[in-house]
């Protein structure tokens, strides 16, 4: 009977240790297998480049610029952390630089513009590594390239990395054609769907500071001048240089609106002087006999209708920031004057009705500004 305890109990040990060590191997394996995945994955240079992008997608601005200015590193970064380094640059826009585009809606916009956005690895550099943002914009293909550098180590496996700094780039938008007469005005847009005012001593003109990637679309609202959106892909290639954003203006059709209001009330006040010449005006009556005034009637007949000549394209020589040459131009307008009147024979006293009617041709000098039309005939 001893004998028997003795075998159950020395065999019972040797399986026990058997199935621990399997387990023991198990798992260090199955830990290995792991901490490599998490490591490929989450701890990756790629993944701190996808977390910038999804700040840029969430307007999350701070993140964003936290990240760019490599101040968030490992996997639960959210870009407003200290690395550690104590060298961080979060990016700066140059002075005069809006930042309208570096946060909210307008940041998210930028980076919705973008399809089929893909993350790769390339190059190793140094002590980084290169990582691709592949992507589409209007079915054309770019690509904006990131330096993610090496940082070391957290809890002994997992790999801790940051980006490069990332320097903002610019977006200059203003329009290819300004009015001379405008020198000086404020021009109302639209930048990523955000309201924003452009103004300039000569024409206006605004620097936007831009996190690449993005898509930057602007036009222009102005009650008399505007412009349809217009696209720029900003990949961060040449943040040195701004890219122009070059809005085409067009009047809108309250400028002939407003400009055949002020050619009504210029010829009201013409028809209702009761003279042979009225002042101002391009018509006029010439008798040797008497009038009695209250017997004199201007009209116009057809209604007049001014008629604006469009905005000469950005490519066609106009006038731009220059100042120098009047784009605004109004063609002449055509229509007929008619008098009615008693003239009294200063010989004979016989009184005779006249009805006369004259041609008029009005010239005029047409000053159109974004919320302000000026109709200023050129009357003898």
């Amino acid at each position: 009977m001893d004998a028997r305890r003795q075998v159950c109990g020395t065999g019972r040990p040797g399986r026990t240790l058997a199935l621990w060590g399997g387990a023991a191997a198990l798992a260090l394996v199955g830990g290995g297998v792991a901490i490599g995945t998490v490591n490929a994955t989450v701890y990756s240079p790629e993944a701190q480049v996808e977390r910038y992008l999804d700040a840029l997608a969430g307007g999350d601005g701070a993140a964003a610029l936290g990240l760019a200015g490599g101040t968030g590193t490992g996997a639960d970064s959210t870009g407003t952390g200290d690395s550690g380094t104590g060298d961080s640059k979060t990016p700066v826009p140059p002075p005069g630089t809006a930042t309208t585009l570096l946060d909210g809606e307008p940041l998210a916009a930028g980076f919705a513009a973008l399809e089929d956005v893909t993350v790769s690895r390339g190059e190793e550099t140094g002590n980084g590594v290169e990582v691709e943002v592949g992507y589409r914009v209007d079915g054309e293909d770019h690509a904006t390239t990131f330096t993610v550098e090496h940082e070391g180590r957290d809890w002994l496996f997992f790999d801790r990395w940051r980006m490069a700094p990332v320097a903002l780039s610019t977006v200059r938008v203003e329009p290819g054609v300004w009015p001379a007469e405008a020198a000086g005005q404020h021009l109302a847009g639209t930048v990523n769907g955000e309201e924003v005012t452009l103004t300039g001593e000569s024409s206006p003109v605004q620097d936007f500071a831009v996190l690449p990637p993005a898509a930057v679309s602007g036009a222009a609202t102005s009650t008399y001048l505007e412009a349809d959106p217009v696209r720029t892909v900003v990949d961060g290639a040449d943040p040195s240089a701004p890219l122009p954003l070059t809005l085409t203006l067009r009047y809108t059709d309250a400028v002939a609106e407003e400009a055949n209001r002020q050619v009504d009330d210029y010829l009201s006040g013409c028809t209702e002087q009761q003279v042979l010449h009225p002042a101002g005006c391009p018509m006029g009556y010439d008798t040797l006999n008497r009038i009695p005034p209250d017997s004199i009637s201007w009209s116009v007949a057809p209604d007049p209708a001014v008629e604006v000549e469009p905005l000469p394209a950005d490519d066609e020589g106009g006038e731009g920031a220059s100042g120098e040459t009047d784009v605004t131009v109004a063609a002449p307008v055509r229509t007929e004057a008619r008098l009615t009147l008693e003239e009294i024979d200063l010989v004979t006293g016989e009184r005779r009705r006249v009805e006369h009617a004259e041609p008029v041709v009005l010239e005029a000098d047409l000053q159109v500004g974004p919320e302000s039309v000026r109709y200023v005939p050129q009357a003898p």
